[in-house]
């Protein structure tokens, strides 16, 4: 992510793409694709569903002893969580990447208006992340039909909703992780910020056995993602699961947005 020939055009694209927040998309867009980074993400996290679902799907019928079998959705969900990290790199990138190379300075001088320029990546990167969640979900998907045989659960609408909402789950993710990244401006202290946060904390809260911090694991991103993709009720409905990740995403995005404003790049 850090050729330098995409980076410097990034003005040209802006002001050839009518300006203001149309052209700062149409200039991230064409920066996204421009590099290899971007693919060999989407590659990995193909990879990771191709390999991991079959494991998680066995592993899900072995345990569930009293039962026919297992839901492919349910199999796929699991398994984005490995998965999802390839996206969240990609997403990081969008902005560690140009901290890195110096190129961060071309952009600004392109888009001056921060909180454009914020939203402009925020939207290619979600955009990206959306279409590779569906796609992630529907590989897990049928990876499970495939390899569980008679075990499969397969319900058509409930695995496309399933993997509809993996994709939505995964452009808020990637949200959070551009705030983050804006904010940090660090490769390897996003991915420990994202990380630590999406599936350590919830486990250190959970295990407290304390009530406030067991309530407030079961509202962190990854809890409220199960909740929301599998379409779950408990312990809150799979809509305020949605809102729950929503309001991670804007307020990660507001303080990112805060430390952009006020800090030279």
């Amino acid at each position: 992510m850090t050729t330098s020939t995409h980076h410097t055009a990034a003005p040209r694209r802006a002001r050839a793409s009518g300006g203001g927040l149309p052209g700062a998309v149409a200039a991230e867009w064409s920066k996204l694709w421009s590099v290899k980074s971007t693919w060999w993400s989407l590659i990995g996290g193909g990879a990771l569903m191709l390999l991991t679902a079959p494991i998680i799907g066995s592993t899900m019928a072995n345990n569930k002893k009293n039962s026919a079998g297992v839901a492919v959705g349910e199999v796929a969900v699991n398994t984005v969580y490995v998965a999802q990290f390839a996206l969240i790199a990609l997403s990081m990138l969008v902005i560690t990447a140009e901290y890195t190379s110096g190129s961060i300075r071309t952009t600004l001088q392109a888009v001056p208006r921060r909180g454009q320029l914020l939203l402009a990546k925020s939207l290619v990167a979600g955009v990206v992340s959306l279409l590779g969640g569906i796609a992630l979900g529907l590989i897990g998907v049928g990876v499970s039909s495939m390899t569980l045989g008679d075990k499969a659960i397969f319900d058509s609408a409930e695995a496309f909703g399933s993997a509809l909402r993996m994709g939505v789950y995964l452009a808020l993710i990637s949200s959070l992780t551009i705030g983050v990244a804006v904010a940090v401006r660090s490769a390897a202290g996003t991915l420990t910020i994202v990380f630590v946060g999406l599936t350590v904390m919830p486990v250190i809260l959970q295990a407290s056995d304390m009530g406030p911090l067991v309530y407030l694991s079961e509202r962190m991103p990854n809890s409220a993602g199960t909740i929301f993709m599998n379409a779950a009720d408990k312990p809150y409905a799979a809509g305020t699961a949605f809102v729950i990740l929503a309001l991670w995403a804007v307020a990660v995005q507001a303080a990112g947005y805060q430390v952009l404003r006020k800090r030279d790049a």
